[in-house]
Order: structure tokens, then C-alpha cells, then sequence
């Protein structure tokens, strides 16, 4: 026997496992993970309100049976697949079912839930997004807004700061958030055309409204009627007031900004009258009594240049009073009225009280009421000078619907010094605008010089990697600013006994066209051939002004990231 032992000790040593230290440490792996499972399931179900006891009943058993499988098959490596296998498909089913009872920003590994955890990290903690002020905003109290100290409002300061910078670069003059179930939709409206730009999450789009109502000064707790008020925002110098208005919804509240650029500042000469036109508009404004009546499509400026005219008299020495539904600009030392139905009082009879109080000039950007159109033409034909804004396609539709609501022949003519209709036209960008030769037929068709080189927006243009190529200085668009293009027709003496005496407005019609002083396209044409505006431009405007509803534009893809400090926006 000891020589036994003894021989055995004469061996070589060789330590051997009776356990692979990697199958081990394999195995512990899923195993420890499908705890971690287990456990969340457990309290998740009774988060997302589903079968607590199912839930729970079912991964347990689902690993238990797992565990069994991976510990008794022989062949290691199959049972071990198994064992992984079915605690995979039982975590598959249980997220997809979770994932169907809650929000889109509430579901787990999704892509926008590993977003937040690269944010937040597992202990659920937001980590603080780098917040700056690239805008200057003032609120409705004059304050300047400073960046909040607690991690919500930071959160809607800097959702605040990037829709309005974004906003000003784009030139956009109206920014709409409108919600929906998961996502709210944003768009801008650049020089009149629809841009759809990316949603908000729709979390993030309530922190942004309720922001911008607090900065604003509208009431926090109304969430159905609609409500204005006002915000300043400056870059550099360059400052821009802001409307911000919420109305109500089902879905929830829509949020409104109306930036303005240069439209406070506007006066006639500024707004794209020819020579002979601005000459007689400027002329008018001296004679009193009388009226103008300033028409065009919806959405065409009308307002604008209502208070552009109001603008270009002395305010100082003349006492010039409004009533308007609702007040788009202040105007300086101009007494503007806002009516409101629950007043107790009609439109008319405060139209009518103000007529008595007997100012020099009375501005009317909007009228409902024959009564009032009534009473407006009866104080121009005595002593006011009477500026009336109406919506019209062209300067017959003007005249007979003006007609209509006055509905006296005779006041009309006896009251009537012009009558103008407008379009809006974008400008093209001196940047990036590309002369071409057009079709000499074409040329010829319109009445212009066969020979003349026109400008256009250019082609797009692409880098090597198929992204296009957008001209900084209008984004892509093709296109700076807006400016109108008139329609002019003088009331004379001819016209005013054609108006007296006319039976239909075939009447008045061909008398305008014999003394051939009206035509929209011939004066949008001359901005063409100036290289102010294209072909496609005018016919756009013109057929939008005309019924056609303009569809939202694509939006090119910017040439790098960099943005310029100050945004330049021009009507």
C-alpha cells in the first residue's frame, strides 16, 4: 500500500475541472439576466395596468422549463441554446404586448428608447442638454427671458430658442404647431408658400406652447378659447415682434406665431407701385372727401397695405381713426378701435359713432355689414376721407361687390376716388436667380420684347454624395421676400356717370377696358422684365389668387450646418 502511495507521488502533477469555466460563466449570464427579467415584469405589468399574476406565472415557469432543458441535455452547447432561446422568445412576447398598451414614448426597446438612454443612462436621470441663447426674446411684460435654472424649463427654453431661431433664418412669417395624437405637426409659411417642417414629439410640442403662453402673458389655465398676445425676438439688432395665439382643439391646443419683419415700417412707396401708379395713389391721398378701395385675394397683403396707406399721412396733424375685427399692427398716433361683438353694440352703429366724432380720415380694413359699407360711402361722399379694405379677385369683382353692399348706384360713384386689387409675388434671390432665353412665341404671345433674357430660380443643384446644394441666402427656395403688383383704376367723371347709369357690369366693364388704364398681368409682366420676379412666379400668384390653393413646397436639404447669425426678412 505505501509503495502504491509512493508511486502515485512520483507522478507529474496535472490540475483537472470537473466544471468548464466558460460554459459556467455562459450560463450565469442569461441566467442572471432572465432575473433582471423577471423581476421587471413583475412591477411593469402593474405599471401598463396588464395580468400581474399571468405575466409573472408565465416567466417563471417559461425559465424554469428553460433552466431544466439547459442543465440535463447532454450536449452542452443545445441545451444551452435552448435555455437561451426560449428566455428570449418569452421577453419578445412580453415587450411586443406591453409595448401595444402605452404611448410611443412609453414603449422600450425602440429606437427613441435607447435615444433616452443615451441621455438619460440607466439611473433614469435626464442629463442637462447644453441650453444658449441664439435669441434675444422679451416678454409680454418687457422683461428679457432668461434661461431657467430647473430642468423643465430649460427644457422649454431651449425647444423655444430653436423654434423661433429656425423660424427667423427661414424668413418663415407665420409658424403653426398643430397637435396630434403622438407627434405635432409644424409648418412655416415662407413668402406665402407652406413648408412642412419635422414634428415634435408631443410632449415636447405641450412644454413649447405652455412656454410660450406664460412668456406671452395669456392665461394658463384657458385651453379652449383663443388667446393673443405678444413676444419680441432679436437677433443682433434686428428685432421682430411676435403674435402668439392658441385656440383650442380637441386634439389639443394649436399653437400660432406671427413674426413680423418690415411690415410696421411700410408706407405707398414701398409697396411695388409702377411710376404712374405710385404718382396718382400719392396724388389721392391729398384730395378729401372721397374713398379708395384697396381689394385682393385672401392672403395677398391685403392688410398690409391697408395700414401702409393709413402710415403715409401726417398722423400729427390729421386725426385718423380704425375699427377693426382684429388688430394686426399697431399703427403710431393712430386711435385704432377693436370691435367685439360682446360689446352690446353692432359694428354699424360704432361705425356710425365714429363718423359723428368727425376724424379726417377713417380706416376700415374689414367690413361685414351692408350697413356699414352704407354708412362708409355716405361719410366719403361728404367730408372723410374713407379707406375700405375688401376681399376681390380683380377690379370688376371689387366694383360689384362694393356695389352690392352699398347698394346705391349713385352714392357709389359719388363717393368712389380709386379702386385697386393686388397680388403678392415673390422676389427671386439676387444670389442664385439664372437668366435664360425664353420661347420667342411665348414672348411674342404676351406682348413682350421677343429678344429680352428673363431670370428664373435656378435648376437644383447636387454635391457627390446626391445631397442638393441650397443657396444660403434664400435656403433653397429660389426666392427673398414678396412685394405686389397692382391693378390702378382712377375714378373720373366718365366713369362715375358709367357707374350712375350702368344696367350691368358689362357697362362699367367696357368702358375700363376701352380707356385700356387696368390690367394685372401687363403690370406684373414689367416686374419680369426687370428680373424682379419670373413667368412661372406671376402665373403661380395669379391663378392662387384666382381659387387655386397653393401645395406645401419641398424642402431642400441644407448645405452644412452653419447658419448666419443675423436673419434678414423682407416682405
Amino acid at each position: 500500500m505505501i509503495a502504491t502511495l509512493e508511486l502515485l507521488a512520483q507522478l507529474p502533477y496535472e490540475p483537472h475541472y470537473f466544471l468548464n469555466p466558460v460554459k459556467l460563466v455562459a450560463f450565469m449570464v442569461v441566467f442572471a439576466i432572465w432575473v433582471v427579467f423577471a423581476q421587471w415584469v413583475d412591477k411593469d405589468a402593474v405599471a401598463v395596468n396588464t395580468y400581474r399574476t399571468l405575466w409573472s406565472m408565465l416567466t417563471l415557469a417559461s425559465g424554469a422549463a428553460a433552466l431544466l432543458l439547459g442543465l440535463f441535455i447532454p450536449l452542452f452547447w443545445v441545451g444551452f441554446l435552448l435555455f437561451f432561446i426560449i428566455n428570449l422568445v418569452m421577453m419578445v412576447v412580453y415587450i411586443l404586448h406591453r409595448n401595444g398598451l402605452v404611448r410611443e414614448e412609453d414603449r422600450v426597446f425602440t429606437p427613441t428608447h435607447f435615444r433616452r438612454l443615451k441621455e438619460e443612462g440607466f439611473s433614469g436621470k435626464k442629463k442637462q442638454k447644453e441650453v444658449t441663447e441664439r435669441v434675444r426674446i422679451t416678454d409680454a411684460d418687457r422683461k428679457v427671458v432668461t434661461i431657467p435654472e430647473e430642468e423643465e424649463g430649460r427644457e422649454q427654453y431651449r425647444l423655444t430658442q430653436d423654434l423661433v431661431f429656425d423660424a427667423l433664418w427661414r424668413r418663415a412669417t407665420i409658424v403653426e404647431v398643430l397637435p396630434a395624437k403622438d407627434v405635432a405637426k409644424v409648418s412655416y409659411q415662407i413668402d406665402g408658400e407652406t413648408d412642412q417642417r419635422e414634428g415634435l414629439v408631443r410632449q415636447e410640442a405641450d412644454l413649447l406652447v405652455h412656454f410660450l403662453k406664460q412668456i406671452a402673458g395669456l392665461n394658463m389655465e384657458e385651453r379652449r378659447k383663443p388667446q393673443r398676445g405678444q413676444i419680441v425676438a432679436a437677433i443682433g439688432e434686428n428685432r421682430h415682434k411676435i403674435a402668439v395665439r392658441t385656440d383650442g382643439s380637441t386634439a389639443g391646443e394649436k399653437l400660432t406665431l406671427r413674426i413680423f419683419y418690415n411690415e410696421e415700417t411700410l408706407k405707398v412707396p414701398d409697396l411695388g407701385f409702377n411710376p404712374k401708379q405710385l404718382e396718382v395713389a400719392m396724388a389721392l391721398r391729398e384730395v378729401t372727401p372721397g374713398m379708395i378701395l384697396l381689394t385682393a385675394p385672401s392672403g395677398h397683403g391685403l392688410t398690409t397695405t391697408i395700414y401702409s396707406f393709413t402710415r403715409t399721412h401726417d398722423r400729427f396733424l390729421q386725426n385718423v381713426q380704425t375699427i377693426e375685427f382684429e388688430k394686426e399692427m399697431e399703427i403710431d398716433n393712430v386711435t385704432q378701435k377693436v370691435f367685439s361683438a360682446s360689446g352690446g353694440t353692432t359694428f354699424t352703429e360704432q361705425l356710425l359713432k365714429l363718423v359723428r366724432s368727425d376724424p379726417d380720415i377713417i380706416v376700415l380694413p374689414e367690413l361685414r355689414e351692408r350697413e356699414s359699407a352704407a354708412i362708409a360711402a355716405q361719410a366719403a361722399a361728404q367730408k372723410q376721407k374713407v379707406y375700405v379694405g375688401l376681399m376681390a379677385v380683380d377690379i370688376f369683382d371689387a366694383l360689384r361687390k362694393w356695389m352690392t353692399l352699398v347698394g346705391d348706384k349713385g352714392l357709389v360713384a359719388k363717393s368712389l376716388l380709386a379702386v385697386g386689387n393686388q397680388r403678392l409675388v415673390r422676389i427671386l434671390c439676387d444670389q442664385c436667380k439664372q437668366a435664360y432665353k425664353p420661347d420667342a412665341q411665348m414672348m411674342r404671345k404676351l406682348n413682350l420684347p421677343a429678344d429680352k433674357a428673363l431670370y428664373r430660380k435656378p435648376e437644383p443643384e447636387y454635391d457627390k454624395h446626391g445631397n442638393e446644394i441650397a443657396c444660403q441666402a434664400c435656403q433653397g427656395t429660389g426666392y427673398v421676400g414678396r412685394t405686389a403688383v397692382f391693378d390702378w383704376l382712377t375714378v373720373d367723371d366718365g366713369l362715375r356717370e358709367v357707374l350712375r347709369r350702368s344696367t350691368s357690369m358689362n357697362d362699367i366693364q367696357n368702358y375700363v377696358l376701352k380707356k385700356g388704364e387696368v390690367g394685372l398681368q401687363a403690370q406684373a409682366l414689367q416686374k419680369v422684365l426687370v428680373g424682379v420676379t419670373s413667368i412661372q412666379e406671376v402665373a403661380r400668384a395669379v391663378r392662387q389668387g384666382n381659387g387655386a390653393s397653393p401645395g406645401p413646397r419641398p424642402r431642400p436639404k441644407p448645405r452644412g450646418a452653419g447658419k448666419p447669425d443675423k436673419p434678414s426678412g423682407r416682405r
